[in-house]
């Protein structure tokens, strides 16, 4: 502390000086002639007139001296804190630690810090550091006591420390209220469906008119489409309130790959949109978590489809690589412009991107959790896009989610499956 540094030197020069002006003091030294100032005036604004208080204390007498800013800081009188009445101005809580701290030797060159409240003209208490230590040359029991008011820093320490509080909470409630709605809206939207299944295999009566058979399809099909999204916002529960953790297995990328076209086909050729699967590699053997890739993938595709006008064609792709692997999907589709494909860029960067997704609307839940599954694994996720051409979306997880290569045994597993 620096401060410190400097008031032991000015004690260590100045020690038989005697700041409540006796006539016995030794006269200042001459003024220095680059500054035109005397040590005395040099004191006077350090002490008198800046931020930090001084203060001599003893342990039998009490307060000996203070300086004149003093008054200025807390709106006290000076004359009226000599002797013991300084120590009223301490809250009582803090007293009998300032007076079993005097009533010891503190060395030199190790003073003792005391944070507690001190009481200004206005009633109020305010927070103070004492910096305490032994007067040199002087008697035992006598010390120098620096005050500083760290009212305002305590203040914004506590105010940001509330303000964390607030927010973990606001992020429990929150984890919390979408766990509970999914929930809730999980089971109706079950039963849902599963009469909608009823109505289509036709078990209590045939249906004449197929349009009703349509109809129960689309039914179906977005009751789907929001159980999935109910599961999005589960999901989005778990990771806020950090619950989710990797199930990793051994897997070759192409099986996960599969998986996603065909769960996705039906809504392709609905929307007259070619998907295909391209690996340029498929013996790549993957250490994942395998239903979370899946689940990111099938996300992908599906946002892929439903912003691809048709005729347009979606590809899966695989590509091994130094670092890792790379798995991407890419569209033919519309594209979009640079201020949207900033924004999306921006809010994969961001810790908690669902909350750009709700608050901006420019990043979707899929690639949320994709970008949150990816993470998991150590990778990272980059969207690439130009209008009229399409949008590409690049996955590279890096060289420990990658096995080597695949033994013989594996490749008769992989002919079987």
């Amino acid at each position: 502390m620096l401060y410190l540094q400097f008031w032991n030197n000015f004690w260590k020069q100045w020690a038989n000086l005697t700041l409540t002006g006796d006539a016995d003091a030794p006269t200042p030294p001459a003024t220095d002639p680059n500054d035109g100032l005397t040590s005395q005036e040099k004191y006077e604004y350090l002490a008198e007139y800046g931020k930090h208080v001084l203060c001599l204390l003893s342990a039998s007498k009490g307060c000996t001296y203070l300086s004149r800013n003093f008054e200025t800081i807390t709106g006290l009188k000076c004359k009226n804190q000599m002797g013991k009445n300084f120590f009223s101005a301490i809250h009582k809580d803090y007293q009998p630690r300032i007076r079993e701290m005097l009533s010891v030797q503190i060395p030199a060159d190790k003073p003792r810090q005391l944070r507690c409240k001190l009481q200004h003209a206005d009633k109020k208490w305010y927070w103070y550091l004492l910096l305490v230590h032994s007067k040199h040359n002087g008697e035992k029991g006598e010390y120098v006591c620096i005050v500083e008011n760290i009212h305002e820093s305590i203040t914004i320490q506590n105010t940001l420390q509330k303000a964390k509080l607030e927010a973990e909470l606001a992020l429990r409630s929150r984890s919390e209220f979408l766990s509970n709605m999914s929930h809730d809206l999980r089971t109706p939207l079950n039963a849902v469906i599963g009469f909608a299944q009823i109505i289509e295999s036709e078990i209590f009566g045939k249906i004449d008119n197929p349009q009703y058979l349509d109809y129960v399809q689309h039914i179906q099909e977005s009751g789907y489409d929001l159980l999935a999204k109910i599961e999005d916002l589960l999901e989005i529960a778990d990771i806020d309130a950090g619950r989710v953790t990797l199930t990793k297995e051994e897997v070759f990328v192409k099986d996960i790959l599969r998986h996603v076209v065909e769960t996705q086909t039906h809504h392709a050729l609905s929307a007259q949109v070619t998907l295909e699967c391209a690996p340029r590699e498929t013996d790549v053997l993957l250490y994942v978590d395998r239903l979370k890739m899946q689940h990111i993938l099938g996300h992908l595709v599906a946002n892929a489809i439903k912003f691809s006008p048709q005729g347009s064609k979606i590809t899966l792709d695989a590509e091994s690589f130094k670092q890792g692997l790379r798995l991407t999907v890419c569209d033919t589709g519309s594209g979009m412009t640079g201020n949207k494909l900033n924004a999306i860029t921006s809010a994969l960067q961001e810790d908690n991107c669902w909350t750009t997704a709700g608050d901006n609307r420019t990043i979707g839940l899929g690639l949320a959790l994709t970008r949150e599954f990816v993470a998991l694994h150590g990778g990272q996720v980059t969207v690439s896009s130009k209008p009229a051409e399409g949008t590409t979306i690049e996955i590279t997880l890096p060289k420990d989610c990658v096995r080597a290569s695949p033994t013989k045994t594996d490749y008769l597993r992989q002919a079987v499956s």
